[in-house]
């Protein structure tokens, strides 16, 4: 019964390859969190508010980086913070 609602196993360079991904989406994520909040500290939001929300893009990104280096995974990584809005 519990079997038909187990998600199917991923080969290694699948799960690998949607890990290179998730890092890549983090890193623009921390990346957007860090430059907004450098943009607000000059309103109105509460500045606890804004570090709160950058250090935990922070935690996300390098929780992924470690999962990588666990991995023993090499790869190139994006060097560069283009991403269209």
């Amino acid at each position: 019964m519990f079997g038909m609602f187990r998600r199917p196993k991923l080969d290694r360079s699948e799960y690998d390859r949607r890990l290179v991904f998730a890092i890549d989406d983090m890193k623009y994520d921390f990346q957007k969190a860090k430059n907004s909040e450098e943009a607000l500290f000059e309103s109105d939001i509460n500045p606890r508010l804004i570090k709160a929300q950058t250090a935990l893009a922070k935690q996300k990104y390098f929780f992924l980086l470690r999962a990588a280096r666990e991995r023993k995974m090499n790869g190139q990584w994006q060097t560069a913070f283009v991403r269209p809005e």
